[in-house]
C-alpha cells in the first residue's frame, strides 16, 4: 500500500528537534523546537524558507495549523500565544492579544471557500479549555490583522477540543453547515444555517444546542482526522478513544441533516498489540497508525491488517503524522531529527476484492473501474451468494455476466427446477453475448428460450379449469414470447440461419401452438405459410388482411381466386386500393371461376374500376368483361359500355355473345360499328321490329358514307319502307319514312311494295308533287335536247365552212406555183 520515497528513508534531517509537522496543498511545515518554522515547497520552483519566532525563554511550539490551500499558516506556543503566517512571507505575526486568546489552541477548522483572496474567510478555533472561536484573518491590512474574534461556545467541561471540522450540505454553503468538534471524551455535531450577512456568521449555529454526543470511559487522546473524496467533500472521521479507533462516514446529505447526524456506519477497532498510536491518520481506504517505532494501515473496508513497516532512525522514536487534505497519495512522519516521506501506491487495487468478500457487490463493480475480468469474478461470486440464499431469478441476472461455464449454470437451475430463473439466465446471457461473433451460440439460446416459452404456454393450455391468475400468466407468457421472437437482435440473427426457422416453427407445430406459428411465421416474412394456414382454418379474413399489408402483387395474383371464392366483396376493396400496381389481366383467372350472383357481381365490379379507373387498355380485360355486362339484363348498361369501350373490344366476340344473349340493340350498334349497315338495318326490323332503330342505322350510315355508296344507302331506306309498308301497313309512316330518307326515296321507289288496290289518298299530294317533279324534270329535259339540237346544227355549219376555206386555199396555191 505505502512505500517510501526519498533519498536512502529520510525525506528531511534537522539539528534541532523536531515538534510538529503540517502539509497541504504540496507544502510542508515543519515546527522545531527551536522556535523555528521550515517551509518546504515539495513540487514547486520557491526555495524552502524559515520563520523565527519571537519568544519568551522557556515557551516552545505546541501545534502547528496549515489551510488547504497552504497560505495560511497558524502556529499554536504553549504559553498560549499564537502566531499567523502567510504564503510568501518570511514574517509571523503576533494575534493572540488581538483576539484575546490566553490559553493554547489545539485545533483549527479552515474556511472551505476558495482560497483566492489574501485573508482567511471565517474560521474556528478551539483552545485546550473548550472554548470554541469565530475569527477572521487579513494579513494585507496593515493596522488590524484580525478582522474581528468572537466566542462562539464554552463547553461544560473545561477539556481540549482535539479536533474541529465543518461541512455544508451538499458541499453548498447556503445550505445548512455541521460542525464537529471532538475532545478526549466526547464527540459534538452542531447544526444551523450559516448567516451571511453578519459579521459573525456561525453564531446562529451555536445558539441551537441540539448536541448529540458519543461518551467514553476512559479518557484518550482525543484525536481526529478526517479523509476527503475530493476536497471539501468529506469521506470518513476517525476519533481515537480510550479502547480504540473510532471510525463514522460522513454523510452531508439533506436527510442526514434531517435527521440531526452526519455520521453513520460507526465501527470501534480496538488497538492492536503494537500498543496505542501515538498518531493517527486516514487515507481514503485506510487507516494510519503511527507507532514510536512502526508504521501500519488497515483497511477501512475489512478492517483487516494491510502492511507494517519498522522505522528506525538515530533521531529517537516517530511522533507526528501529517496528509495533504488536498493531495492525499503522500503523507509524512517525524521522529526527533528526521522526516520520512510514504508515497500511497495504488491503495485501491485490492478495494473491488474487500468488497466482493464482503458481499458488497456494487461497490466491488464501482472499484473495478471497468476491468472485465474483475467484473466477470464479481459477478461469479455474487451469483453464488444468490443461489445459495435461494434468489435464483438475481443468480441467473449475475450469473450471466460471468464467465463461469454456461453449461454448469444451467444445469444448476435445472437440478433446482427454476425454470424461470433458468429463462433468465438464458435471457441475460444472450443480452451479453449480443455484440459478439457466436451466431451458433446465439441461436442455440434463442431456441432454447423459445422451448421454454413454448413448455410454459402447453402447461398452461392444459389446465382443465384455469384460474383467473393462471389465464393471466399464459396471456402474459405468450406475449412474452412473442416480444422476444420480435427483437431486432433475434430476427437478425434468425434469418441469418435458415435451419433454425425450421426448428422453431417444427417446436410449435409439436406443441400445438398455432397461433404462435402464424405470428412467427409473419415476423420471418414467410407470408405464404400464414396465408395458406388462415386459408386452411378458413380464416379469410385474415388472409386477405395478411396480403393487405404485405402489398406482394404475386401473391395477389396467387391467392385471389380463392379469397374470392370466399369474400369476394372484401376482396374486390383491395384489390381496389392496390388500384395500378396489381396487372388485372393476371387476376383475370381469378374472375373466370365466379358462379355466384355475388362473385359475378364483384368481379364485374373490380372490371369496370380497372377499365374505367386505371385505364386499362388490354383487349382480354374488356372482352371478359363484356362477357359479364352481356349477362345484366339491363341492354343500357351493355350499350353504354360498347359506346365507351368500342375501341378495346373484338366485335366479333362481342357480337356472338350478344346474340347468343339475344341482346339485340347491342348486335345493331356493334353492325353499325363494323359498317355492315344492311345486316344492322335487317336485324333492327326482323328482331327488335324497331323502325326507329333501322332509321337511326339509315342515317348514320348516310352519315358517313361517300357518294358512291348512295345506291347502298337508297336500299336501307327501301329496307325500311317496305318493312312499314308490308309489316306495319302504315301509309303515314310510310311518308315519315320517305320525308326522313331526305330525298333518297322518292314515292315511286315504294309504289311497287303496294298490291293492286290501294287507296291513294293518302298518297295525293305526293304522287301530284312527284308528277310536278317529272314534268318540271321533262321540259327541262327538252330545253336541254333543243339546246343541244342547236349546238349540234351550229358545229355542223362550222365544220362545211372549214372544209370550203381548206378547198379555196389549195387552189390559190396552185395558181402562185404556175
Amino acid at each position: 500500500v505505502v512505500s517510501t520515497q526519498s533519498t536512502g528513508d529520510t525525506f528531511v534531517k534537522e539539528t534541532a528537534a523536531i515538534i510538529k509537522l503540517a502539509t497541504a496543498n504540496r507544502i510542508l511545515v515543519v515546527g522545531l523546537l527551536s522556535n523555528k518554522v521550515k517551509r518546504f515547497y515539495t513540487q514547486a520552483t520557491e526555495l524552502d524558507d524559515v520563520l523565527d519566532i519571537p519568544r519568551p525563554v522557556g515557551d516552545k511550539i505546541h501545534n502547528i495549523f496549515l489551510d488547504p490551500s497552504g497560505k495560511h499558516l497558524l502556529v499554536s506556543m504553549e504559553s498560549g500565544e499564537l502566531f499567523y503566517g502567510f504564503y510568501g512571507k518570511q514574517t509571523l505575526w503576533p494575534c493572540s492579544k488581538q483576539m484575546k486568546l490566553t490559553v493554547k489552541v489545539d485545533s483549527v477548522a479552515w474556511s472551505q471557500s476558495k482560497q483566492n483572496d489574501i485573508d482567511t474567510k471565517e474560521i474556528l478555533i478551539g483552545n485546550s479549555l473548550g472554548t470554541i472561536y469565530e475569527t477572521k484573518l487579513n494579513p494585507s491590512s496593515d493596522k488590524q490583522l484580525v478582522a474581528y474574534s468572537k466566542i462562539l461556545y464554552n463547553f461544560d467541561k473545561p477539556e481540549a477540543i482535539t479536533g474541529l471540522v465543518y461541512f455544508h450540505e451538499n458541499s453548498d454553503p447556503k445550505q445548512r453547515t455541521v460542525v464537529i468538534a471532538t475532545t478526549p471524551t466526547r464527540i459534538y455535531q452542531f447544526f444551523g444555517r450559516l448567516k451571511s450577512n453578519e459579521q459573525c456568521k456561525f453564531a446562529s449555529i451555536f445558539g441551537e444546542n441540539n448536541l448529540p454526543e458519543f461518551k467514553e470511559n476512559i479518557e484518550s487522546m482525543g484525536l481526529m482526522a478526517v479523509s476527503y473524496i475530493k476536497y471539501p467533500e468529506p469521506r470518513s472521521l476517525i476519533w481515537m478513544t480510550g479502547v480504540g479507533i473510532q471510525y463514522s462516514k460522513i454523510n452531508i446529505d439533506s436527510s442526514s441533516f434531517d435527521e440531526g447526524n452526519v455520521l453513520s456506519e460507526n465501527k470501534l477497532t480496538p488497538f492492536t498489540d503494537k500498543g496505542i498510536p501515538v498518531a493517527i491518520g486516514v487515507s481514503e481506504f485506510h487507516l494510519l497508525l503511527l507507532y514510536e517505532n512502526g508504521f501500519e494501515a488497515k483497511s477501512l473496508i475489512n478492517w483487516k491488517h494491510v502492511h507494517y513497516e519498522p522505522l528506525r532512525t538515530a533521531g529517537g522514536t516517530y511522533n507526528t503524522l501529517a496528509l495533504d487534505p488536498m493531495d492525499q497519495s503522500k503523507f509524512f512522519c517525524s521522529a526527533k531529527q528526521s522526516i520520512i516521506r510514504f508515497k500511497i501506491h495504488k491503495e485501491d487495487r485490492n478495494v473491488w476484492r474487500m468488497y466482493m468478500q464482503l458481499r458488497k457487490f456494487q461497490e466491488a463493480e464501482k472499484y473495478a473501474d471497468g476491468d472485465q475480468a474483475k467484473l466477470f469474478e464479481i459477478a461469479s461470486e455474487e451469483g453464488d451468494y444468490y443461489f445459495e440464499q435461494k434468489y435464483f431469478e438475481e443468480a441467473a441476472q449475475t450469473y450471466a455476466l460471468s464467465h463461469r461455464s454456461f453449461e454448469e449454470i444451467a444445469l444448476k437451475f435445472i437440478n433446482e427446477g427454476t425454470t424461470g430463473a433458468l429463462m433468465n439466465f438464458l435471457r441475460t446471457k444472450l443480452d451479453s453475448i449480443s455484440n459478439s461473433n457466436s451466431p451458433t451460440q446465439i441461436c442455440m439460446l434463442v431456441v432454447w428460450i423459445v422451448e421454454i416459452y413454448l413448455s410454459e404456454i402447453s402447461s398452461l393450455e392444459k389446465q382443465q379449469q384455469p384460474s383467473d391468475e393462471e389465464c393471466d400468466k399464459l396471456q402474459s407468457t405468450r406475449a412474452d414470447l412473442r416480444n422476444f421472437l420480435s427483437n431486432d437482435f433475434v430476427i437478425r440473427h434468425i434469418k441469418k440461419n435458415k435451419p433454425i426457422i425450421k426448428v422453431i416453427q417444427e417446436m410449435m407445430a409439436s406443441y400445438g401452438d398455432t397461433s404462435d406459428m402464424i405470428y412467427f411465421a409473419d415476423i420471418m416474412e414467410d407470408i405464404e405459410k400464414v396465408i395458406m394456414h388462415h386459408i386452411h382454418d378458413q380464416q379469410y379474413t385474415s388472409a386477405l388482411d395478411t396480403l393487405r399489408k404485405r402489398r406482394s402483387p404475386e401473391l395477389f395474383y396467387k391467392y385471389t381466386p380463392t379469397l374470392m371464392k370466399y369474400i369476394p366483396r372484401n376482396t374486390v376493396e383491395v384489390l381496389e386500393q392496390f388500384g395500378r400496381s396489381l396487372d388485372p389481366k393476371r387476376l383475370l383467372p381469378s374472375f373466370i371461376h365466379c358462379k355466384t350472383v355475388d362473385q359475378k357481381e364483384q368481379a364485374l365490379r373490380y372490371l369496370q374500376f380497372a377499365v374505367f379507373s386505371t385505364k386499362c387498355k388490354d383487349e382480354a380485360i374488356h372482352n371478359f368483361l363484356l362477357s359479364l355486362v352481356v349477362q345484366q339484363d339491363d341492354e343500357g348498361l351493355l350499350l353504354d359500355f360498347l359506346d365507351k369501350t368500342d375501341a378495346n373490344v373484338d366485335r366479333k366476340y362481342a357480337l356472338r355473345l350478344c346474340s347468343e344473349h339475344r341482346k339485340w340493340k347491342a348486335c345493331c350498334y356493334i353492325y353499325t360499328k363494323m359498317g355492315l349497315y344492311e345486316e344492322a338495318v335487317k336485324l333492327a326490323l326482323t328482331k327488335l321490329g324497331n323502325v326507329h332503330e333501322a332509321e337511326k342505322t339509315a342515317i348514320e350510315a348516310q352519315s358517313y358514307c361517300s357518294l358512291e355508296q348512295q345506291e347502298m344507302i337508297k336500299k336501307l331506306w327501301l329496307m325500311i319502307a317496305r318493312h312499314v309498308v308490308e309489316e306495319e301497313k302504315d301509309i303515314k309512316r310510310v311518308m315519315d319514312v320517305i320525308n326522313r330518307a331526305e330525298q333518297v326515296l322518292k314515292i315511286e321507289d315504294i309504289l311497287p311494295f303496294f298490291n293492286d288496290f290501294f287507296y291513294i289518298d293518302d298518297f295525293k299530294d305526293a304522287i301530284c308533287k312527284s308528277l310536278e317533279i317529272y314534268n318540271q324534270n321533262i321540259n327541262q329535259l327538252n330545253d336541254d335536247m333543243k339546246d343541244a339540237t342547236d349546238s349540234a346544227k351550229r358545229i355542223h355549219n362550222d365544220i362545211s365552212n372549214l372544209k370550203t376555206k381548206k378547198l379555196c386555199g389549195g387552189i390559190v396555191k396552185e395558181l402562185l406555183s404556175v
